[in-house]
């Protein structure tokens, strides 16, 4: 491979000096045929173009087959005419070609951390039962799906976990203890590994493993309405934070009186998975809890989507039907602070970090434009969202980011530089900010913006089929992996062969966005 790479080089290197059908030899007076520049040597190299990450990628008008040495990675590198492959990566071969998986039926990965040992976890949703990558033993209709993964792509164990109801994964992190935690929402009830009774409807359910896999042990929490859960993190003291959404009052688990329709349910845990304490959130109307966090001062901070209007928790008043609400809680879940954010149009926000400076940075969609706390232009439909608060809540700023379709964000983190990365979905094609061509349907798209929220770049990923990314974690190292699930197969940026229906997706990327 190496030898067919420098002998494009060497080729472009000399092309205007050749006529075609011509061959050259350097060391040689007998080059091969075959080739354009065939060199001889058994004390020298060849030295091509050395170049650092941030000189390659403002390069114009790259094409195919253009190859480098990249100073900032210290590895050879080719541009595909799509993206520049790392020729160092080891692992190259194998993830791309593992980057899909699952079975015949439908597989959501919803989740992806990197364990200590340099592979990944990854978690989701699966139909599937016995077939492809999925092992036999689905417990009812959907199961929780795990995986872990060596830091090739290969896989090192994987489980289903559920019980005969439906079990619908969303949230995997890993543990201090070296094991790792997910929270599902669950309708099953004293069955397969749901060892507890439910409360009614849909409950939580935080299932603590062991590093192979094992249930430590495992909680339904709920009152006789639904509850779905969204996110779990573990807390600096080992305990846990729980957060999603209620339709409870006063019932089984869930000790407070409900304010509307649905509220945020917050709960903390102990390391073992008793209830320190909970609380419901929210105003007459309806409230979903999408993510939440522990914070620098030990308390917590949650994001997702109000209806309500000066009313119970929320204190601000709605600018639209649906708005951003951002609520600080302290250490014992009392309220500091909450903020509705939103323009005329609808808001919906999914992911929240606490940033270096103490603030916090929040991704959601809007359809608003010019128009209550939303002060940039809509693209069309449905754009980015992303907006930087101040440690008490005030807005520093907002920013739109589309095209003349739809996007919808899934994650955002702060990189080394202070700027942010998000992933998240695009139909558009070369319009607005969406500065490349979409490959089919629902795409992936990149977005990486400065400490202000200007756009440097961003990077549209996929193929045929609809690509949905759903989770971002940086990697030891740099980069980044994403998962998501796609119906595409072998086709555009999608690598693998696709098992039937959805499978899970799983990207490496590096800091500027190249697909590893």
């Amino acid at each position: 491979m190496y030898k067919l790479v420098l002998s494009g080089i060497f080729a472009l290197a000399i092309q205007c000096c050749i006529a075609q059908n011509q061959n050259v030899g350097i060391g040689t007076t007998t080059p091969d045929a075959s080739a354009a520049l065939d060199v001889s040597s058994t004390s020298q190299g060849f030295l091509p173009p050395r170049l650092s990450s941030a000189q390659r990628d403002a390069m114009p008008n790259k094409t195919a087959g253009l190859t480098i040495f990249n100073t900032t990675t210290g590895c050879l590198e080719f541009y595909n005419g799509s993206y520049w492959i790392n020729l160092c990566t080891s692992t190259l071969s194998s993830i791309l070609q593992k980057s899909l998986l699952g079975g015949t039926d439908l597989d959501q990965a919803y989740a992806v951390k990197q364990t200590p040992d340099g592979g990944f976890i990854v978690g989701g949703t699966t139909l599937t039962n016995g077939n492809g990558d999925v092992p036999s033993g689905n417990h009812g209709a959907l199961d929780c799906w795990i995986i872990k993964l060596d830091a090739g792509g290969n896989i090192v164990w994987n489980k289903l976990y559920g019980g005969s109801g439906n079990e619908d994964l969303a949230d995997l992190i890993t543990t201090a203890d070296g094991g790792y935690a997910f929270i599902a929402t669950s309708s099953s009830s004293l069955n397969g590994d749901v060892s507890v009774s439910n409360h009614g409807g849909n409950d939580y359910w935080i299932v603590k493993l062991d590093a192979t896999g094992n249930v430590s042990w495992n909680v339904l929490l709920g009152g006789n309405g639904d509850e779905f859960a969204a996110a779990i993190k573990q807390n600096t003291d080992g305990t846990y934070i729980v957060a999603g959404n209620s339709a409870s009052s006063a019932n089984g688990n869930v000790t407070d009186v409900n304010h509307g329709l649905t509220d945020y349910w917050v709960v903390k845990l102990t390391s073992a998975g008793a209830i320190s304490w909970n609380k419901l959130l929210g105003g007459n109307g309806e409230e979903e809890a999408y993510d939440v966090q522990q914070t620098s001062d030990l308390g917590f901070i949650v994001t997702g989507y109000t209806t309500s209007s000066a009313n119970g928790n929320v204190s601000g008043t709605i600018s639209g039907l649906y708005d951003n609400w951002v609520v600080k809680l302290t250490s014992a879940g009392a309220i500091s602070w909450n903020k509705s954010i939103g323009g005329s149009g609808d808001e919906f926000s999914y992911a929240i970090k606490q940033t270096s400076d103490g603030g916090y940075i929040f991704i959601g969609n809007s359809t608003s434009s010019a128009s209550g706390n939303i002060t940039g232009t809509n693209n069309g439909g449905n754009d980015y969202l992303l907006v930087k608060l101040t440690s008490a809540g005030a807005i520093s700023w907002n920013k739109l980011l589309g095209g003349a379709n739809d996007e919808y964000p899934a994650d955002v983190v702060q990189t080394a530089d202070g700027g942010y990365l998000m992933i998240g979905t695009t139909t558009s094609s070369q319009t607005g900010n969406v500065s490349q061509a979409n490959y089919g349907n629902e795409d992936m798209w990149l977005v990486k913006v400065n400490s202000s929220g200007t756009m440097l770049w961003n990077k549209v990923i996929g193929g045929a089929g609809s690509d949905i990314p759903q989770a971002l974690s940086p990697v030891s190292g740099g980069g980044y992996i994403i998962t998501g699930y796609t119906s595409s197969s072998a086709s555009g940026l999608v690598f693998g062969t696709n098992h039937g229906n959805n499978d899970y997706w799983l990207i490496r990327i590096d800091d500027n966005g190249n697909i590893l």
